[in-house]
């Protein structure tokens, strides 16, 4: 049976680049996943590494330091998927706000108020059909369940059980453990090794010494059992959140 080598990271906008790049040069994947990405630079990566790609935004933000994310001019960010595989199909399903809005509305300060989506697509290899989805959920106030997050999950979960196969990945902004995270998990398979602890690189985030020794398992990889996942590992000095790296195999 065919595998994949897929990898899912949180970029945080433009402060890792270089780190990102250079890691996709040297990893060779065959899907990747981005959260928090302008869309140029999905662009910019799959020229640069002979990849298709595709994009869902959820707001338009700017430039350079924080203070300037809500000054223009302003820039389509959002969730990504570039595949060196054929892409059978691209879906974006929005389970707060609407497409229209993440593509007009700027940020204004609180990611409470972007625009969330599910993208996913189906690729190709030999003949067996890989999907996969990725999202950037709901953020919430120091990791904990809030009404926010529980409303998104409630209209995320239908989208997600529509899709027969899944490989689910990105940053949901709720740690392993909590409320939020293990709704998921009592439905799809946690494939994120017991060992690791945090997916946040405390060396790279902004607020790295108030999390360092913290439980903050925030990013996920979940499957249907359809899929079965080999040498799942997570990678610091990328991003401010570690990647995830696997292999996923086809298994019925």
């Amino acid at each position: 049976m065919s595998s994949i080598k897929l990898v899912s990271v949180n970029i945080e906008l433009d402060n890792h680049l270089d780190g990102v790049g250079g890691f996709l040069r040297q990893e060779k994947p065959d899907v990747v996943c981005l959260q928090e990405a302008y869309q140029e630079h999905i662009e910019d990566f799959a020229k640069e590494l002979g990849m298709h790609s595709a994009f869902a935004p959820m707001s338009n933000i700017g430039k350079g330091e924080r203070a300037l994310y809500t000054m223009p001019p302003f820039f389509p960010y959002g969730v990504g998927i570039l595949s060196a595989l054929p892409v059978q199909n691209i879906q974006r399903s929005y389970y707060r706000g609407t497409e229209e809005e993440a593509k007009t509305k700027p940020f204004n300060g609180n990611s409470k108020d972007d625009a969330h989506a599910l993208l996913y697509v189906t690729v190709q290899k030999r003949n067996e059909a890989f999907t996969i989805g990725t999202t950037h959920f709901t953020w919430s106030p120091d990791g904990k369940a809030d009404d926010a997050q529980r409303r998104d999950i409630e209209n995320l979960l239908p989208i997600v059980e529509e899709i027969p196969e899944l490989i689910l990945c990105g940053d949901f902004n709720a740690p392993r453990g909590g409320e939020i995270f293990d709704i998921i998990a009592q439905r799809y398979t946690d494939n994120i090794p017991a060992e690791y602890s945090t997916s946040i690189d405390e060396d790279l985030h902004r607020d790295g010494e108030k999390l360092r020794d913290r439980s903050l398992m925030v990013d996920g990889l979940f499957t249907t059992p359809h899929y079965e996942c080999r040498n799942v590992r997570l990678v610091r000095g990328v991003s401010d959140h570690c990647v995830i790296v696997a292999e996923v195999r086809k298994v019925s």
